[in-house]
């Protein structure tokens, strides 16, 4: 993801963590016993308790044989030895039981795990017997299994005091410093989970201080900066990680990010790209580089094979997804969203990606229940939404939801402008027309997509010229298809046969009709009090039996402002206008008292308006789905026919 990617990377902490872990665990000390290994040993320690010092020496040089890296094994063979010669030789040790006994005790404590009695019986054992170097360093080991690493080390530096420096106590002394660095780390990332970013950049940097060819460390530095928004200084921490390990996957994708994040893309690209040659990252991490370089379908690839190998982690399945989603396949990504939808459930944010996914793929059904659940998790407070994003998903659901409408339109001196395909010009522009349509969309909204099969009924209802007629005598109806072909273009083609009603005096005809709409703003906006608002629409048309072609145009700029001391839902809109017309049937003519009439086949006009719009019929998940629309125009003729100048005037009621 979001990359809803979205720049979706999920080499983050985490990653870096899992390195961590893997090379340095919170225990520097040999690592215990386990499978035969153990067994051997056991019955080591439990012939040496029952004083069979042979069969312990011969146990514990098999359990050593197969764990080399064990030292108290060898210690157990010495003290078997030893206590062996004790037995055989006595004569040979005036004194020699100092300290045996809790040197003993102390050894069986460790050996059984309980490393306070350990501690207590060393200690016994070092007043006793204080130049015993075995007694010092049973509690030195006893103490770091506890993690007191400040008493441990206070234990070296007496064992040091009074036995000399020795290979032994240096390297205990080292591990103990590991540990501590360790521990540091594991705090770091601690505060990293629970947010505390600051601990975390203190935390890192000290460990990084004390270790700084530690490649480890420094990708938790690396991470801290992240989380702290310090980018800049996350990309540098990297870079310098980077001089240790240049091929070092996880702090490549890290570095990647950073670049990406602060404008360097050529610079990401290629550290994503070297990260992915490296070839250690896991598949799901490989997922987030290829789809950072703009790869989604070896995006999703990788990520199905990680599905396949069992490598996904929780939130990981989503991320199919949105791969899908990014390589253009909408439905197999809704898909995806619904199968973890009913399997684990979807996060807010993932369900409104959902939700546009399931409009574009096209699903009006789910993309509705989708985008409700969104505005639900809005009004809870789940998912935080500005109050115009929350209005324009109450807009998607009901553009989603229309399947049928209702359109009246008045006009006087102009066409209508409804769905940008108004009908061809009136051939006297002084009359009052109105017209009133119904259309239903078979197969819904389909992204915008879609199919409306439609009749209407258009009447003259005055003309200023009395021969023309008007009224019963003008009355038409007209049935057809229209389809909008595409999501991102305003374009619309149209067939209809039109016909005579009520024996009107309308010669019927089939028409074909092509229109382009382009608007900004002409939609209700909450967010602020006023908006600038352009609308343009051009048509063409040829009436197939009349030989009769024509054209019409308007665009119109102006300034919406809401009425909000009246209601919030009432906008007016004081706009300029620019119109043309063309008629192939708008020539000059001679009248029958001989007199040329001053008309041509174009008009065009330039002017001033004003327009009202009141919005209504919305509900809790639906922005208003219907208006009144009243507008009023003043144009002077920049062009051809007289009938491009005056008032024309327009009403809308849409439904």
């Amino acid at each position: 993801m979001r990359l809803p990617i979205f720049l979706g990377l999920s080499v983050l902490p985490a990653l870096c963590y899992a390195g961590t872990t893997s090379t340095a665990a919170p225990q520097i000390l040999p690592l215990a016993l386990t499978g035969p290994a153990f067994e051997i040993a056991n019955e080591a320690y439990a012939a040496y308790n029952d004083k069979n010092y042979d069969l312990a020496i011969a146990k514990a040089q098999e359990a050593l044989r197969q764990r080399s890296d064990v030292d108290r094994l060898r210690k157990l063979i010495q003290l078997a030895e030893r206590d062996k010669d004790r037995r055989d030789h006595p004569e040979r040790y005036p004194g020699n039981r100092k300290g045996f006994q809790n040197g003993d005790r102390s050894l069986r404590a460790y050996a059984n795990g309980d490393y306070d009695h350990a501690v207590d019986y060393a200690r016994r054992a070092i007043v006793e017997s204080p130049k015993n170097p075995d007694y010092r360093m049973m509690l030195i080991e006893a103490l770091q299994r506890q993690q007191r690493l400040d008493e441990a080390e206070a234990a070296i530096n007496e064992a040091v005091a009074v036995l000399g420096e020795s290979p032994q106590l240096t390297r205990r002394r080292e591990a103990i410093n590991e540990q501590r660095a360790v521990n540091i780390a594991a705090a770091g990332y601690a505060s990293l989970a629970r947010g505390d970013n600051d601990a975390a950049v203190s935390y890192a940097r000290d460990v990084v201080r004390r270790f700084p060819n530690q490649i480890a460390y420094r990708r938790l530095l690396v991470s801290a900066l992240i989380a702290q928004e310090q980018y800049a200084a996350a990309r540098s921490a990297a870079t310098e990680a980077l001089a240790l390990n240049g091929n070092d996957a996880p702090l490549l994708a890290q570095r990647g990010q950073m670049r990406m994040r602060l404008g360097d893309k050529n610079g990401a690209q290629q550290d994503f790209s070297q990260a992915l040659a490296v070839g250690t990252l896991p598949l799901r991490d490989q997922a987030s580089l290829y789809a950072a370089l703009g790869q989604p379908k070896e995006a999703l690839a990788c990520m199905q094979q990680a599905r396949a190998k069992g490598q996904l982690k929780p939130g990981d399945e989503v991320q199919i997804a949105y791969f899908l989603m990014q390589a253009g396949d909408d439905r197999g990504a809704l898909d995806e969203f619904q199968r973890v939808d009913r399997s684990k459930g979807l996060t807010p944010k993932e369900t409104q990606d959902a939700a546009y996914t399931a409009m574009r793929a096209p699903n009006d059904g789910q993309a509705i229940a989708y985008f409700k659940r969104v505005l639900d998790y809005q009004k809870t407070g789940d998912l935080q939404m500005p109050d115009q994003q929350v209005f324009d998903t109450r807009r998607a659901v009901s553009d989603l939801s229309r399947v049928w409408g209702v359109t009246n339109t008045t006009t006087y001196r102009g066409a209508s402008t409804n769905n940008g395909l108004s009908g061809a010009p009136s051939s006297s522009n002084d009359s009052l027309q109105n017209s009133t349509e119904i259309f239903w969309r078979p197969e819904g909204y389909r992204d915008a997509r879609f199919v409306e099969l439609y009749g209407r009924v258009t009447d003259t209802l005055w003309n200023k010229e009395s021969g023309n007629d008007k009224g019963l005598d003008a009355l038409q109806g007209a049935v057809g298809i229209r389809v909008k072909p595409f999501t991102e273009y305003n374009v619309m083609a149209a067939f209809e046969r039109t016909f005579p009603l009520a024996g009107s005096n309308v010669s019927g005809d089939w028409l074909v009709r092509l229109g382009y709409g382009s608007s900004v703003g002409t939609d209700l906006r909450v967010d602020v009090p006023s908006w600038w608002t352009s609308q343009f629409y051009a048509e063409g048309g040829r009436y197939l039996r009349d030989k009769r072609n024509y054209f019409n145009s308007e665009w119109q700029l102006g300034r919406s402002i809401r009425l909000d001391r009246i209601s919030p839902r009432l906008v007016i809109f004081p706009h300029a206008v620019l119109a043309a017309d063309y008629d192939s049937k708008m020539h000059s003519e001679v009248d029958t008292n001989g007199r040329t009439r001053t008309s041509s086949d174009n008009a065009g006009g330039a002017g001033v308006g004003i327009g009202v719009r009141y919005w209504f019929r919305e509900t809790k998940h639906k922005a208003p789905q219907s208006y009144i629309d009243f507008s009023v125009q003043y144009r002077e003729k920049i062009f051809g026919d007289d009938s491009a100048q005056g008032v024309f005037a327009r009403m809308t009621y849409s439904w």
